[in-house]
Order: C-alpha cells, then structure tokens, then sequence
C-alpha cells in the first residue's frame, strides 16, 4: 500500500494517420520494465477538425488508439502473466484520454470530465479527464489524469491565454462529484500539449532560434546545455517561477530536446517556429516531507533511495523516434505514495497556496524549493453553474456549427448536399 506505480503518456498526433507497426517499435521502448499499476494516455489531434465535432467518428479513431496501445502494451509485458484492461476512455474534439491496468479490481468508481476552451467555447482546444479511486487493503486514494490542448502561437497574449485556459480547464472540468481537476484525498497529473513556447516574437534569425537550434545534433548536446537552455527560455518555467501557472504542481527534470515543431516524418526542425517544449506532465506536488534532501532527490535524481512518503520520477523523455507528426511523444515513468499530496484546493473551492517539497528547478545542479508566499487565493476552482451550461449546451452548439460548416465547405459530399439544399430552396419560393 506504500507506492504505486504510474506511466503516463502525452502525444500530439498531428491529424496523422500512425503507421502502427513503426509507433510499436518506439512506443514499447518507452515503457518501464516493472509492469505499473495504471498506464495513461493523452492524445491531441488524433483525427481531424470536422471528425472530432462528431462523437461517433471520432470515437472509431480513439477505439483504433485502444487497441494500438493494448497491443503495445501485450508485446512489452508478453512474457509476464498479466493481461491488460481498459477501463477508462473519453474524448472531447480531437482530445482524448485512455486508461489501461493489468489490476482492473484494485479501481472503481471512475468518473470522466470535459472542458471545451476553443472558439465559441469549442472542443478545438480544451482538456478532458479521468477520476478514480485505487484501492487496497480497503483503503483508497483517487488518481486524477487531465489531458489537455491549449492556446497556440507565440506572443505574450498567447501566453496570457493559455494561462487562463488553465484555469478554466481546472475549474470547469467537471467530474460529477462536487469538484473540478483539484480534489482533496487525490494525487493529481496534467498532460498534453500544453503549448507553451521558447520566444514571444519568433524570426528565423534570431539568437534564440540559433541556440535552440544547436540541439538539432544529439551528439552534440549535453543534458546540462539543455536544462540551461529550458531556464532561459521556457515560457512554463518562468510562469511556475512567478507563480503565474501551475501552483502547488511540479515536473520532473527536462533533459531531452524540445518537442515541437518538426517537419513530418523527419527529426529535423521546422523553420517556420521556435523549437518549443510543448508537450509536458506536470503533478500536484504538495507531498508531506521530513526531509529537505529526499524532496531534491526526488527530481533531480532517478535513482534516488526509496522514501514511500514522496513520489520518485523514474524517467522523463521524449521519444525522438516517432516521427509522423510534427510533435514528439512525451512519457513519464514514476512512482507515487499511496499517501495523496496535501489539498490545494479549500473546503469552500477557492485555490490555496501550499509549501511544496518537490524542487522547481529543471537543472539538477541549482534547485530551489517553493518558498513563495503561502494561504488562500481569491481564485474559484470548483465548477459553477454557468460552467455547467457552456460545457453542457454551448460547447455541443459550437462544435456541431463547426463541423457541420467543415463538412459542407470542404468535402465533396458536403458541397453536394449544400447546393442540393439550395436549388431546393429556391424551387420551393420560386413555385410556390
């Protein structure tokens, strides 16, 4: 009952159809020796634009991610005698959630969410969820999986937007038991692409661009280069630092190159954006800690020396293999007390600044700890009423509108359809 352990998953698939037998090959790389307790897996752009406003469409796509990761998963573990069962599935758009365990009766009583922050608060971004309780020995603890797509560009409003995306996701993400992505007695995770960038005003030319650049050759870069280069240019980093973003979460160190933007189908960066380190999975991190020095080694070493009050980070990569969209997949191998992290949110659901114990820092040589100013915000985090209306019927309206307009200004049929609901049209006035 001490630890359990996790994997989670994060990609952005482009709207590219995945040659499966290639994703397999890297895919099964990542995955940790040890078999886990639960395997979590966030999709973004897994179909496109008009797919994902039509739940039945996009649902075929998100059955054939299913079955590509169980069929991953029974290469990796052929040779232990578990079979694998998916107990958990949701999408909103083209942003999907899937979760996977060879122990489907240590959980129950799971819960889905959806948040849509697109246009006309369209599922084109937003973030959906998974909620459910783990239990042993009859005692339980609830695991909460977000995965999310926010704001895209670069720009200083562009990062003011995907900071409000964040919280409208937490806020409104709406799982049906009184709370929305922050929940006392539950370890929480947030994935996806996350798309927070490198610059504010990106040219081809610049300095920065030049120095992100110099990790197009892996047999060049050191992993303190690229932890360097992640304080002085990651917009995520800053924010957390500032307390903009992300209160009371943590990341594990980043030490592989960034994941975003590549020309499809090559490990060669596209020139028409900074390489950015878009994809990410964050935790809540207000663990209880006796110790400052087990709290370092928690993200700065993953061989760290076992201390079942604190989650240990086993790995954190990317995987530069894959290669058919213009992300990379990121994946975080780690093992969490049973013991969840001290509440952030209040009785009354207004966020509440806690000391954490887990390092902010990225490198492994220079960390620092949440000293921050602590105690309640005026910042709501359960959801409302007027959420549940635009998550409920005007996210569904916005949606339909823009698949239905895609359908019948960008497809063949749809064109068909369209000009046949015009001649009928106008035959019904001119004869009648």
């Amino acid at each position: 009952m001490s630890a359990i352990p996790v994997y989670l998953f994060t990609y952005n698939c482009g709207k590219k159809t995945i040659d499966a037998r290639k994703f397999l090959t890297n895919f099964c790389d990542s995955l940790p020796d040890d078999v886990a307790d639960i395997y979590v897996f966030g999709l973004e752009e897994f179909c496109s634009i008009m797919n994902g406003s039509f739940y039945d469409t996009s649902n075929q796509f998100m059955l054939q991610y299913n079955e590509l990761f169980m069929t991953g998963l029974a290469q990796k573990y052929g040779h232990h005698d578990v079979r694998f069962h998916t107990i958990g599935l949701h999408h909103i758009g083209a942003i999907g959630i899937i979760a996977i365990t060879p122990y489907p009766l240590k959980f129950s009583r799971l819960k889905f969410g959806g948040s849509g922050c697109g246009y006309g608060f369209s599922s084109m971004k937003g973030a959906v969820g998974l909620r459910v309780s783990y239990k042993v020995a009859n005692k339980s603890v609830d695991l909460t999986f977000v995965n999310g797509h926010l704001a895209a560009h670069e720009g200083e409003a562009q990062y003011l937007q995907r900071n409000d995306n964040l919280v409208t996701i937490m806020r409104s993400l709406d799982f049906g038991d009184g709370y929305g992505v922050l929940k006392p007695n539950s370890h929480t995770f947030i994935m996806g692409d996350l798309n927070y960038r490198t610059t504010k005003k990106y040219t081809v030319d610049s300095a920065t661009t030049k120095e992100l650049l110099t990790l197009q050759d892996q047999s060049l870069v050191h992993t303190v280069d690229i932890q360097n280069l992640v304080e002085k240019y990651d917009e995520l980093y800053a924010g957390k630092l500032r307390g903009d973003v992300f209160t009371g979460f943590a990341e594990a160190t980043i030490d592989f190159a960034p994941t975003y933007k590549f020309n499809v189908n090559t490990a060669i960066y596209n020139s028409k954006r900074s390489p950015s380190w878009c994809d990410r999975i964050l935790f809540q991190s207000t663990y209880n800690c006796d110790e400052d020095e087990s709290g370092a080694q928690l993200a700065s070493k993953k061989d760290s020396s076992n201390h079942d009050h604190l989650p240990r980070v086993h790995q954190y990569n990317s995987i530069p293999s894959i290669l058919q969209s213009d992300h990379q997949p990121v994946y975080l191998s780690m093992t969490i007390p049973f013991q969840p992290p001290n509440p952030i949110v209040s009785t009354t659901g207004y966020l509440q600044v806690l000391p954490s114990n887990v390092p902010r820092r990225h490198s492994q040589d220079s960390l620092i700890f949440d000293d921050s100013v602590t105690g309640p915000t005026d910042i709501y985090m359960k959801p409302t009423k007027y959420d549940y209306v635009i998550q409920t019927y005007v996210r569904w309206f916005s949606d339909k509108l823009i698949g239905y307009g895609l359908f019948f200004s960008t497809t063949r049929n749809g064109r068909l359809y369209a000009l046949l609901i015009v001649l009928a049209y106008w035959a019904f006035n001119h004869f009648t």
